[in-house]
């Protein structure tokens, strides 16, 4: 009478642990699967959003580079020495003359003023140096392809070479050509040399946001700029060539992620295209933020795990609890059996 105790049939408790647990594990079961397609989603999105940032800014940098330069040729200084209608600074074409004239005063003032432009170059409709910044390294760029690109038989065009790395000073830059015009035709070109270091450097950092490494990639998978790599180590970049296999587009300004099976595993990736291309061919840069798909979800994973492991452990324990049932219930009813011809005999004797 001093206890308190609840007898329950186990039948009962069984049928009860039936109904309630049965279905809470395949909730739960199917509750971590949505949980987890909806943390690789959210990851994929972030990293998409980190990729856009990064291709605008090295849109917008460029872009803006190239509108920088373009104004400097709209200058009437330079158009006039283009033109060949300024006045003559002195003799010698390309030598000390040149130097001292009205067009190179300008383009040496502008480079002390930005150092970004490594050195400016104007050079009239045969391809001859008529202002520099400082003493150029040729008189003529005539018979350069990259000059007649940009002088394009007068009509004119906006080209921006491949990345180069200055032997001196290590920095890397890129050579903007813009035609010098004058009432739609072009009357020379204007190159500069600007440096770019510092937008490539963005990219090598060794992680962002948790641990994620972003990359800036050419559109044939050579890496430009990215964590101990760069665009004269001529290294693919294995994101972009898992993309490219599950036929990922990549042009024009596409964003989006996917997710990548790379030799170590599933990576989750973020791409967006800069949108360079359509402007320059040579610029189908491409940005791609990346992580192994283990460590980008690793703080909610765990608990994830956790959770799929109470469902186990619940759906281990009630099994262990119908296999005592069933083999309980068995062992009543051959103790049964075992007693019912005894007592049939005993029956039968009073009986007499």
């Amino acid at each position: 009478m001093d206890r308190f105790e609840v007898r329950v049939s186990i039948t009962k408790l069984l049928l009860i642990l039936l109904v309630i647990i049965v279905p809470l594990s395949v909730v739960g079961l199917v509750l971590t699967q949505r949980s987890d397609r909806a943390t690789d989603d959210s990851i994929g999105n972030d990293f998409k959003t980190i990729a856009q940032l990064y291709g605008n800014d090295v849109s917008q940098n460029m872009l803006g580079l190239v509108a920088a330069v373009r104004a400097l040729a709209s200058d009437p200084v330079v158009i006039s020495a283009a033109a060949g209608t300024a006045k003559p600074a002195g003799a010698g074409k390309g030598g000390a003359g040149l130097l001292g004239s009205t067009g190179s005063q300008l383009l040496h003032e502008r480079r002390i003023l930005d150092p970004r432009y490594l050195s400016i170059v104007v050079t009239n409709a045969d391809g001859d140096v008529v202002a520099a910044s400082q003493q150029p390294a040729k008189e003529s760029y005539a018979g350069e392809v990259s000059w007649q690109g940009v002088y394009n038989n007068g009509k004119g065009a906006v080209k921006i070479s491949d990345i180069v790395e200055d032997e001196y000073s290590k920095d890397y830059y890129v050579n903007i050509g813009v035609p010098v015009q004058e009432g739609g035709t072009a009357k020379g070109v204007l190159s500069a040399a600007v440096n770019i270091t510092d937008l490539l450097a963005r990219f090598r950092q060794a992680q962002i946001s948790n641990g994620a490494r972003v990359e800036l990639v050419n559109d044939d998978g050579t890496i430009i700029s990215a964590p101990n790599a760069d665009v004269f180590a001529r290294v693919k970049s294995s994101q972009f060539d898992a993309l490219r296999d599950q036929n990922v587009s990549l042009q024009g300004t596409q964003t989006g992620w996917q997710m990548a099976n790379l030799r170590s595993g599933p990576y989750i990736v973020g791409y967006a295209a800069t949108g360079l291309k359509q402007p320059f061919d040579n610029l189908g840069w491409v940005v791609l933020v990346s992580q192994a798909e283990h460590q980008a979800a690793a703080p909610i994973r765990q608990l994830e795990h956790f959770a799929l492991l109470m469902v186990i452990l619940a759906l281990f324990m009630l099994t262990l609890l119908c296999v005592y049932y069933f083999i309980h219930r068995t062992q009543k009813f051959e103790d049964i059996e075992g007693v019912l011809p005894a007592d049939r005999g005993r029956a039968t004797a009073a009986s007499r």
